[in-house]
């Protein structure tokens, strides 16, 4: 195995002593090393450390979490993150929202307990192999992208600022796309890979999943689509949106979208052949689009394209509003919803004719024609 880069950050260095001595002795494949707070962040961008063992206490100890501790934390989920083991006598008084997330693990300081980190940074090994794995992947399509890109850039500018600014642009537009393409293995993404969650920016987009503040996670009912266009939905300093309300449809049970389909008492047995070529396939069926779940943040739903709302821009945000936006939808899934839209919204109102006489004419025509070598 590659070598193990640990950065332990605390108050105290005497207080890791027994867990970094044990290490030296049981593992020669782990590289250690020791910082207080207030270097933290240094240590950490020089040394790039693959897990962090934080110690959040002052003398280790205290009722209260150490600010500088906290920081440190924080500083690790946004700007390296990595695999953190909280080291403290008290692991569980920090945030439940950090705790429940498979790169953090707590160890109660205590007998033992160096054991326990060995264990815990065990379990956190594959974690730091997959980390590594998308690091390498995004830094070759990073040097394929600026490699493309910069000539271009100074071909077209002299001037430094306006040449850098293209450079960022264009290189991360193109990162974007080197990204996005699908591995020569030709694994196939899982379903709930379509979305973006969280949303990565605060402009409503076509294709965003809402949910109302005071509904579940996993009620159905509780959803929207939204279905105005992303472009009349920019919010910026420069450039506020052209619509006061935010058309949307409606999102109910797998059971409930089914019903109001052609599909509605077809037996399970027959439907499970059905679906992957007839619907999940094309994205939509009539006027039904099915979403899979995201565990824990969207329910197996479907929208309704026949019951549709108006939301107020300003009621819809990621926080403190009527609609939280749960997650958006990556191309080409948004560009999909708004496909699946316009069959139904756009398509010429036709009357009722009788088709059954229509078809026993296609099929007198096919008959009258059986010896033509060139029908299929």
């Amino acid at each position: 195995e590659e070598m193990l880069k640990l950065l332990f950050v605390g108050d105290e260095v005497s207080a890791v002593e027994p867990v970094v001595n044990m290490i030296h002795r049981e593992r020669k494949d782990i590289q250690c090393e020791v910082s207080g707070f207030s270097e933290a962040e240094d240590r950490i961008a020089s040394f790039r450390p693959d897990i962090v063992i934080l110690d959040l206490l002052v003398g280790g100890a205290s009722a209260e979490p150490e600010p500088e501790g906290l920081k440190t934390r924080d500083f690790i989920w946004k700007h390296h993150f990595c695999p953190v083991v909280v080291y403290s006598a008290k692991p569980e008084i920090h945030d439940k929202s950090y705790e429940s997330h498979p790169f953090m693990k707590s160890v109660q300081k205590g007998k033992g307990s160096p054991q326990k980190v060995l264990e815990a940074l065990a379990e956190l090994r594959p974690q730091v192999e997959a980390l590594q794995g998308a690091e390498e992947s995004i830094r070759q399509s990073f040097a394929v992208a600026m490699r493309d890109v910069a000539p271009e850039a100074f071909k077209f500018f002299d001037d430094t600022d306006r040449r850098n600014d293209m450079i960022l642009r264009a290189g991360r537009r193109r990162l974007a796309a080197l990204m996005d393409d699908l591995p020569a293995s030709g694994d196939r993404l899982a379903s709930w890979e379509q979305y973006i969650c969280p949303p990565i920016n605060t402009n409503i987009k076509l294709g965003d999943i809402l949910r109302k503040t005071d509904g579940k996670d996993n009620d159905p009912d509780s959803f929207r689509v939204v279905l105005t266009p992303s472009c009349d939905l920019v919010d910026t300093e420069d450039r506020k949106p052209k619509v006061e309300n935010v058309l949307v449809a409606c999102c109910c049970s797998i059971k409930e979208g089914l019903n109001r389909t052609s599909l509605s008492g077809v037996r399970l047995d027959k439907l499970k052949d059905r679906l992957p070529g007839l619907i999940l396939s094309h994205g939509y069926f009539e006027s039904v689009i099915p979403f899979p779940c995201l565990e824990g943040r969207i329910p197996t739903m479907m929208a309704d394209l026949r019951k549709l709302e108006f939301i107020p821009v300003k009621n819809i945000n990621l926080s403190d509003t009527s609609f939280l936006r749960i997650a958006s939808l990556d191309s080409p899934f948004r560009e999909l919803v708004a496909w699946a839209y316009l069959q139904i919204a756009c398509r010429p109102g036709i009357p009722d004719r009788d088709l059954n006489s229509w078809r026993d004419e296609i099929i007198v025509a096919l008959r009258e024609n059986k010896g033509d070598d060139k029908q299929t």
